[in-house]
């Protein structure tokens, strides 16, 4: 273990080790730093300043409530025009989709038209009257 030294010249007392011409009164109290939330805590850079924004300003309610009613508006404008598009597409793909069905309807009786008269060249008079009494007054066979 190492000894300790031992101060003869100094008293063990460390207030009495205090400089005496030292003055620790001051007149005047320093100022306080002021509280910077900013800061870095180093003292040789500079304090932060906050971005300055284009559109800063607190806003009291009553605008807070028109900005907010004007996004309000705006928002129903787009729906409506939305629902108006939504509408009129759903017209153009109804009547795409009537048109088809009539051209289809169209091919399918023309078809069987063909196979009946077909048909009907294949058979007999004969026969052609029988089947035409059997169909009745469906005009499917030419009579």
């Amino acid at each position: 273990m190492v000894p300790q030294p031992v101060w003869h010249d100094r008293p063990s007392d460390p207030l009495l080790n205090a400089d005496p011409t030292v003055c620790t009164n001051p007149e005047k109290p320093a100022e306080p730093l002021p509280f910077l939330k900013n800061t870095s805590g180093r003292f040789w850079k500079q304090p932060h300043n906050a971005t300055a924004r284009a559109q800063a300003g607190k806003k009291d309610k009553a605008q807070a409530s028109n900005a907010f009613a004007k996004r309000e508006e705006i928002r129903k404008r787009d729906d409506a025009v939305k629902k108006l598009e939504r509408e009129m597409k759903e017209e153009v793909a109804a009547e795409k989709e009537r048109k088809r069905n009539i051209t289809k309807e169209r091919q399918q009786k023309q078809a069987e038209k063909l196979r009946l008269e077909e048909m009907a060249k294949r058979m007999g008079a004969k026969k052609l009257q029988r089947m035409a009494k059997r169909l009745g007054r469906t005009k499917k066979v030419a009579h």
